[in-house]
This record gives structure tokens, C-alpha cells and sequence, in this order.
């Protein structure tokens, strides 16, 4: 912000020194003496090549310089300015001599004033009150302009934001309405079974299957929004064995996908300090989004690795586009084609892994795509975690 006084806007910031350029010292004095009043720090070289070095460090409001000087001249000493400067230094040239041809080659360099000695004192500290005012509301106004574009960029990201939202609520809204409807339609035909009927048996389980549905949709939309609120997926860490979940997802998703064919390899410490639920919906998701765009052939390997456990799950199927693979574990993404859920898997199984202090990593090619996880086996404290009871090991 600037503040407005007489006329003049104060910038906020130090103002920039004014740098004067005149190999004879007297001369240099008499510059110093003149502009002093105006309150700015007076800064004196003598050649032009010592203007350049000063230049090169720090911003000066403006370069007033003599023209003739042993060695570069002045206007030898702004081309070689210009070439190198990104932001332009304002110059006044200063000369003895009234040289038409000197004159209109100081303004194609670029010159805001050329000053013919002996310049009076009240005109040239005059000349360079005004430069001054006029270069200081520039630099307010370059700062005001980056200030609106930030501001308008954080606009668009909170529209934007906004719009990811309620895209968002109009997924999960249509996601659970087809569970919803079988919940309700099934309860409806329920009343009109005998409770003992192999009918009502049926309707039941598709009550069931239907509300754990809606229970993992309404789950993964509330993860997601703690994750994007920062706080992170909140864990109940406790020893558990590895092994032993990998074969009970797998069971699960066999019952409900009998076609598949899912290979378990197991081998080493597999033991850890985790939350034993997220561990298993990190990897239901994972063999679940496998079987679903991979084909029916997975291979899940879980592996003692020093002190981490490494999960891999590897799935045949069309390889990911290269330029997907560093979003697909990001909210929201969804294979090609692909129908139902919200698109939510990967980034949970993301953000349950980082939840843990671990990673998660893809590769994909023609041979198949390889999800990975690495899991430490230390508990948040750093300790590592004791090995489980043997009746636990042995699931």
C-alpha cells in the first residue's frame, strides 16, 4: 500500500538510491550537496565501468551521468546498460557541450532528460523530484498489478475449488442413490417374503451389500475431506500382522468377483505397528481397483524389506498413459470409461500409506501395471513394533 502525501505516493518500501556517474570528484560533491535535500541516499562513481558493477547489485530510482569520461563514456556505459538490465534504470544525461546530434543520441538510449552544464541547482534538484515521484508511483503500480494478479489467481482457484465441490457432492449424491434404491426396494419385497424363504435370504444380502456401499462411498468421501482440510487420515495404531489381512481382502474380493484369479505371496517379518483397518481398505482398493481395469489375473507379493514391509500388487491390462501416472493416486481420478465410485481409491490408499510415514509408487508398461507400498514396521513413537503372538501370525 502507498500512502498519499502532497501529492506523492511514499512507497512502503526503502526507496531506491540515486546513483550519480562523473570522473571529476568536485563535481561529484556539488551532485551530492544539490540532492541531498530530496532525501534520498546519494551514491557517487567514478567511471563508468564502476556504475556498471554498482548497477549490478543493487536497484538504483535513477543514474544520472556525465557524458564525456576517459575510458567508457556515458552513453557507451548505458548501451551497456540496457543490454544487461531486465528492469530499466532511469537516466539523465549531463554534458558541457550543446551538440545537437549528442542530444537526440542521448534520447535514443532511452534518456528521460539531457542537461546542458552549468545545470542551476533548484533545476536540476527539480528535474529530479519529479523523476523521482514518477518512478516511485511505477514501482507502487508494479506492485499493486502483481498484487491484483495474485489476488485474482486465488479467486480463480476458490471458484475452481468450489466447483471441484460441488461436482464432488453431485458424484456422491448420484453414487448412493442407486445403493439407496435397492435398500428400498428390497425392504419393500422383504415385507411380502416369509421370513424363513430362501427369497427373503437373498433380498437380505442385497440389503447388506447395498448399505456397505453407501457406508464405503460416505467413508471415502469423508477421508478425502479431511485430507484436503489437513488433518490427515486419523490412525488406531496396534501390532498387526500383514499376512494375515492380505489373505482376508483377498478372500473378500474373490466372494464378490469369483472370475478373478489373485495370487498371495508372503515372506519374511511381516509384522508392524499399524492401524489394522486402514491397512486392509488400502489394500481392498488396491486389489480392487486391479481386478476392475487389469483383468482377472492379480498377483499380490508382501515382503520383509529390513525394518519396512513392501507391498506390491501387479495386474495385467492396457498399460497407463505415461502422462498419467504422476496423478493417479490424486482425488478424483478415474480410468477412462471407467463407471462407478467416486474415484477415490488410490487417493485414500495415498494418503492412508503417508498416514503410516510410508510411500506408494506405480509403474506400468506391456507386461502389466505394479502398485507398491512401503510400510515402516516402526511404531509412531519410532520403536519398533513387537512380533505378534504366534496364534496371530498364523491368521
Amino acid at each position: 500500500m502507498a500512502v498519499e502525501h502532497r501529492g506523492e505516493v511514499q512507497p512502503t518500501t526503502p526507496p531506491h538510491a540515486i546513483l550519480v556517474v562523473d570522473d571529476v570528484r568536485s563535481n561529484l560533491v556539488a551532485y551530492r550537496a544539490v540532492l541531498e535535500p530530496l532525501g534520498r541516499e546519494v551514491v557517487a562513481a567514478t567511471s563508468g565501468r564502476e556504475a556498471i558493477q554498482l548497477l549490478e547489485h543493487r536497484p538504483f530510482s535513477l543514474l544520472l551521468i556525465d557524458v564525456h569520461m576517459p575510458g567508457l563514456d556515458g552513453f557507451a556505459t548505458v548501451e551497456l546498460l540496457r543490454n544487461q538490465q531486465r528492469t530499466l534504470t532511469p537516466v539523465i544525461f549531463i554534458t558541457g557541450e550543446t551538440d545537437d546530434l549528442a542530444v537526440r543520441r542521448a534520447y535514443e538510449f532511452g534518456a528521460v532528460d539531457y542537461l546542458v552544464k552549468p545545470v542551476p541547482p533548484e533545476i536540476l534538484r527539480g528535474k529530479v523530484r519529479n523523476l523521482l515521484v514518477l518512478y516511485d508511483q511505477g514501482i507502487e503500480l508494479e506492485k499493486r498489478a502483481a498484487l491484483l494478479t495474485a489476488q485474482h489467481q486465488q479467486i480463480l482457484a476458490a471458484d475452481a475449488a468450489m466447483r471441484r465441490t460441488d461436482t464432488n457432492i453431485g458424484i456422491l449424491a448420484h453414487d448412493l442413490r442407486n445403493p439407496l434404491a435397492a435398500i428400498t426396494t428390497s425392504a419393500d419385497l422383504l415385507a411380502r417374503f416369509p421370513a424363513n424363504s430362501e427369497r427373503a435370504r437373498r433380498t437380505v444380502e442385497r440389503i447388506h451389500r447395498s448399505a456397505q456401499r453407501m457406508t464405503t462411498l460416505i467413508r471415502d468421501i469423508l477421508d478425502y475431506t479431511r485430507g484436503q482440510l489437513g488433518g490427515g487420515i486419523p490412525l488406531k495404531r496396534q501390532p498387526t500382522d500383514l499376512a494375515a489381512i492380505s489373505r482376508s481382502v483377498v478372500d473378500e474380493i474373490l466372494a464378490g468377483n469369483p472370475v478373478a484369479r489373485i495370487q498371495v505371496e508372503t515372506a519374511g517379518k511381516l509384522t508392524g505397528h499399524w492401524d489394522p483397518a486402514r491397512i486392509e481398505q488400502a489394500l481392498s482398493n488396491l486389489i480392487a481397483n486391479a481386478v476392475q481395469h487389469g483383468g482377472p489375473d492379480v498377483r499380490l507379493v508382501a515382503l520383509e524389506d529390513a525394518n519396512d514391509v513392501v507391498v506390491t500388487v501387479h495386474n495385467g491390462g492396457q498399460a497407463i498413459p505415461r502422462e498419467q501416472l504422476a496423478t493417479v493416486f490424486d482425488a478424483f481420478k478415474k480410468a477412462d470409461g471407467a463407471e462407478g465410485g467416486l474415484g477415490l481409491g488410490l487417493f485414500i490408499v495415498r494418503e492412508i500409506v503417508h498416514a503410516h510415514e510410508g510411500s506408494v509408487a506405480v509403474t506400468s508398461s506391456a507386461d502389466g501395471t505394479i502398485f507398491s507400498l512401503r510400510l515402516p514396521r516402526f511404531s509412531g513413537d519410532g520403536t519398533i513394533a513387537s512380533p505378534l503372538p504366534a496364534a496371530a501370525q498364523d491368521g
